[in-house]
């Protein structure tokens, strides 16, 4: 698709997002917002006996800035303007199995990494409990609606609060109940760092990060932790707030979250982020928090372009908004996989919320993530990022594949029952009875990266031009910005050839620390000569961004490294820098942390099926 102008402001007759009616007895008030204001080894029936610390310090006001908007260039403008027979899934799948729920019988020690070690999160029981198939909420249920977290009115805080504190209470009376603040927290640890092998293949770790599962198993995870928190204060209409960071004044910390009296608050965070700090998706370890006002307004502005050039370069390709696909048997440690660009996004949140030193705790570490309540806050808005792209695309299946649909896992209840859900009724938010408040979406306004452009001009340092050349067939570590001239495989491409296939930038044989941090960035431009381009790094295309995590593969070692690739859209990249007529172009690569070393880059069309 050649524009993806999903900015356009058309009118439609009705919404495409899920959304409660406008009345409703049952559903907490609802309220619009069009602009963003001013500043303002252990196995079964075994507790976890390692690190039950219950972390429950510092508050500042929270703050924001301006970027106002025209309603229906961002609400009115997302319905309508993709037919659903331009919009497929990635088609010629590979025949192969569902990845299926762990034997409970066989959890072993996860591992935490660095400064961590073995950790016990397997659950409080075993292979012998009872296990029922998931029961859509009867439609007399109410629906829960969830709102910004920084919009929240008091009661609906204190709500939130005695809910965790409920559930933090739980812990200490029972830790082996399954609904329990710890034990929520561990099923991120149990599917994220390496407790379950796959059923019949005991080489492979289940892994739900870097794939297609990312996104429904979390939608799921949130799900029954939510029902969770509801029943334990008796409110069936309680919801979940979600971290609104795609808007200017969501791009701080909310500071419900800041409270350290409070029972949403962590220590095991970045301290000096706390509010007003402005949220920076390119942030690395060690970065200084943003300042001044230009400081500031530069950073809201390209976290808004980086969240845009998400949904335009993923909106005909699922796999580059979702990430890859990955069956039975498979790992993501063998170069094949790569995480979807929502994903990228996701993981610079974490790194920016936890701690900057090893050992990385909880938002900083897969295997703790879930013991801030930030997480499932954070998580939200990212299930909301999915929600709002199904709406983009007409709801429809992103996948017409059953290794995806009937991808299956297991969660407890907030009755203390077994449930296996699969992906396939993961896809419609209102069957499972929630939706999210309707607010405003500063990234899709029309003409976003031109204003942009507009607002921040940059004076020139120099003019000088470097030589650049082909990238070569060895691996080169990423120990400095390396830049390389990359052959495109077709100039000029039309609307058509755009809808049939998507011209991605791909980095291939990226080997990263599975218990370190890692990032760099990746910019495109066009050369100003043969082999030659000027010192400007042109417009960032994408992000690689890994936190320290369990590998695939149960041959493990702190030093051991994952391989995988980069793949990023860049259809739309190249009509905004006027580059659609270009051979070749220049990407460089700029490492921003930890030990990275890349096989190679290229520019390939990937098929979209249509």
């Amino acid at each position: 698709m050649a524009s993806l102008s999903f900015l356009a402001t058309t009118t439609t007759t009705s919404s495409p997002l899920h959304h409660p009616p406008k009345s409703s007895s049952t559903a907490p008030r609802r309220r619009f917002y069009t602009c963003c204001k001013t500043r303002e080894s252990s196995s079964k029936n075994t507790a976890n006996t390692t690190d039950t610390t219950d972390n429950s310090k510092r508050e500042k006001p929270e703050s924001g800035s301006v970027l106002r908007l025209d309603r229906r260039n961002v609400l009115l403008g997302l319905g309508g303007l993709y037919a659903a027979s331009t919009l497929t899934g990635s088609g010629n799948m590979a025949v192969g199995a569902p990845i299926s729920p762990p034997d409970l019988s066989k959890c072993h020690l996860a591992d935490g990494g660095d400064g961590v070690g073995k950790v016990q999160c397997c659950p409080p029981y075993g292979s012998d409990t009872p296990i029922v198939d998931y029961q859509f909420p009867s439609s007399s249920k109410p629906l829960r609606v969830r709102r910004p977290a920084h919009l929240l009115e008091k009661e609906e805080i204190e709500k939130y609060k005695e809910a965790i504190t409920k559930m933090r209470e739980l812990t200490k009376t029972d830790p082996n109940d399954p609904r329990g603040w710890m034990q929520q927290a561990n099923v991120h640890c149990q599917f994220c760092n390496g407790a379950y092998d796959q059923v019949g293949f005991d080489s492979a770790l289940l892994q739900v990060h870097f794939s297609w599962l990312f996104l429904p198993w979390h939608r799921w995870y949130l799900h029954f932790y939510e029902r969770i928190l509801g029943s334990l204060i008796g409110d069936d209409t309680f919801a979940l707030p979600f971290w609104n960071w795609d808007t200017q004044d969501g791009m701080r910390m909310p500071s419900i979250f800041a409270d350290t009296t409070s029972s949403l608050y962590d220590e095991n965070r970045n301290l000096s982020h706390l509010p007003p700090a402005v949220m920076d998706f390119k942030y690395a370890y060690g970065d200084a928090v943003p300042s001044t006002d230009e400081e500031v307004k530069e950073v809201e502005n390209k976290n808004l372009l980086q969240i845009r050039t998400s949904y335009k370069e993923g909106l005909t390709l699922p796999e580059l908004f979702m990430g890859d696909p990955v069956r039975a048997g498979e790992t993501m440690d063998d170069s094949t996989n790569s995480s979807g660009s929502l994903e990228t996004i996701h993981n610079g949140v974490h790194q920016w919320t936890g701690p900057d030193t090893e050992p990385y705790m909880d938002m900083g570490n897969f295997y703790s993530a879930a013991r801030d309540p930030i997480f499932f806050c954070h998580h939200s808005n990212v299930d909301r990022m999915w929600h709002i792209y199904r709406a983009m695309r007409g709801h429809k299946t992103e996948f017409e594949d059953t290794d995806w649909l009937d991808a299956s896992f297991l969660f407890m209840d907030e009755n203390k029952q077994l449930v296996k859900v699969n992906v396939r009724d993961s896809l419609n938010s209102l069957k499972l009875k929630y939706t999210y408040e309707e607010v405003a979406l500063p990234w899709a306004e029309t003409g976003l990266r031109t204003k942009i452009t507009k607002a921040t001009t940059k004076a020139k340092t120099d003019d000088t031009t470097v030589a650049v050349s082909e990238f070569g067939s060895s691996p080169i570590t990423l120990d400095k910005t390396i830049r390389v001239l990359v052959t495109r495989p077709k100039t000029s491409r039309s609307k058509t050839d755009k809808e049939e296939a998507v011209e991605a930038l791909v980095i291939s044989g990226i080997q990263a620390p599975i218990f370190k941090p890692s990032r760099f960035d990746v910019y495109v431009t066009t050369p100003s000569g043969d082999g030659v381009v000027s010192s400007d790094l042109g417009e960032l295309a994408g992000s690689f961004v890994k936190l320290p995590h369990h590998g695939d593969s149960k041959d493990s070692t702190t030093t051991q490294t994952k391989k995988t690739k980069l793949k990023l859209g860049i259809n739309n990249l190249l009509e905004d820098i006027n580059a659609e007529a270009a051979e070749k172009l220049v990407v460089s690569l700029v490492p921003r942390l930890g030990n990275i070393t890349v096989g190679g880059v290229s520019v390939q069309l990937l098929n979209t099926g249509s």
